[in-house]
């Protein structure tokens, strides 16, 4: 079976963006689960291979199966982008070892211009491993487009733009995010560089555990920033990037921040790996959403994914281009050489380097685009 949600009702306040703390979800098997898919957080495992949802806030698992359909948003219980948009529509469903969620790109709260593009609806069907597993070695997540999608079916991107407003520089850092640190790319896509648990979910508490707000495109859920020290929980801990900002990231994201802590190969305690990720007290591997503060030594680049632990399903659609991750930066992970990808023609206000601009600049070469670079 399928779950089908389409939206209506509740308005997502306009402040949520700034109520960024954990959810109020209890630390246990509901979202803590064991790598080898014991139950929980969405790690599914097991042989099932479909999913029933209820169509309540917060979504309930009727089928006794390990879809992780309920993980995901119920966007019926929002108010949806505004009238000028469609209603936002969310699927999800499990088979032949993948998960597939459905979305037609619209958010299930306002929207909000802050990019000269608008929101447009999509057609989307992002799939990813029911059963993760780790990788021999981490490795990039797209320099440009979707690493994987959000519980309410918006495509989540690295800690990058592309050449505008500077030349792939850090969005967040460079404030042109909604409240929900999403905002519109070329062809009205809404998308995120960075996650909010307030946005994502329908309650949120201080310092709780942090419910899922995302799964990556090899399979790996990502959490907020909250998680339980240890199996009883008695106490949790906010859980931050081992990236340091080198240099302005105004200007190239990847290049300016670098992941060379000791933690960025074995993380121990609140600190993370350099894909931002970790083993947790139960036994997992995942992600954790890290937020942007005003400290010295800690920005929260790059607030979602550095790199994939695991082996990404490949939702690219063909041509996005790849770079951005476990090096930090520069010709090996995010520069003008790690990605190879051929290029889109350019749509109307689409704001990134692509062929037939008439600019060579960025990623595009010779090879990859000779109409501009020939």
């Amino acid at each position: 079976m399928k779950s089908r949600w389409t939206g209506s009702a509740l308005a997502l306040s306009a402040g949520l963006g700034a109520a960024w703390l954990g959810s109020m979800v209890a630390c246990n098997g509901a979202t803590e689960t064991a790598a080898t898919g014991a139950a929980g957080s969405g790690g599914a495992s097991g042989t099932a291979t479909t999913g029933t949802t209820t169509a309540a806030g917060g979504s309930t698992t009727t089928g006794g199966d390990d879809c992780p359909d309920e993980q995901f948003l119920d966007v019926s219980a929002f108010a949806g982008a505004g009238a000028a948009y469609p209603k936002p529509a969310l699927e999800v469903h499990c088979e032949n070892g993948e998960v597939i969620v459905e979305s037609n790109g619209i958010p299930h709260y306002e929207f909000v211009a802050t990019t000269p593009n608008d929101l447009e609806e999509q057609v989307y069907a992002w799939h990813f491993p029911l059963v993760p597993k780790a990788a021999a070695a981490p490795t990039d997540i797209p320099l440009l487009g979707p690493a994987g999608v959000a519980a309410n079916g918006m495509p989540i991107y690295g800690p990058n733009e592309a050449e505008m407003p500077d030349p792939y520089g850090d969005p967040v850092f460079n404030g042109i995010m909604d409240d929900c640190l999403g905002h519109t790319g070329a062809n009205g896509t809404y998308h995120y560089h960075a996650l909010l648990v307030a946005c994502l979910t329908k309650v949120a508490g201080d310092t709780k555990p942090s419910p899922i707000l995302a799964y990556a495109f090899d399979g790996y859920p990502v959490y907020g920033p909250y998680e339980c020290a240890d199996s009883t929980c008695g106490t949790t801990v906010e859980l931050k990037s081992s990236w340091e900002r080198t240099g302005d990231p105004s200007t190239y994201a990847w290049d300016n921040n670098k992941c060379t802590k000791a933690t960025c190969d074995s993380p121990t305690g609140e600190y993370l790996d350099r894909c931002n990720g970790h083993t947790g007290p139960n036994g997992d591997y995942h992600y954790h959403a890290t937020l942007a503060k005003d400290e010295p030594a800690y920005t929260g680049f790059p607030y979602i994914l550095g790199c994939y632990h695991g082996t990404a399903t490949n939702n690219a659609g063909g041509g996005m281009m790849t770079g951005g991750g476990p090096t930090g930066g520069g010709p090996t992970g995010g520069g003008p050489t790690g990605g190879g990808g051929m290029l889109p023609a350019c749509a109307p206000g689409q704001m990134q380097m692509c062929c037939g601009d008439g600019k060579c600049a960025g990623p595009e070469t010779a090879m990859n685009c000779a109409a501009d670079c020939g």
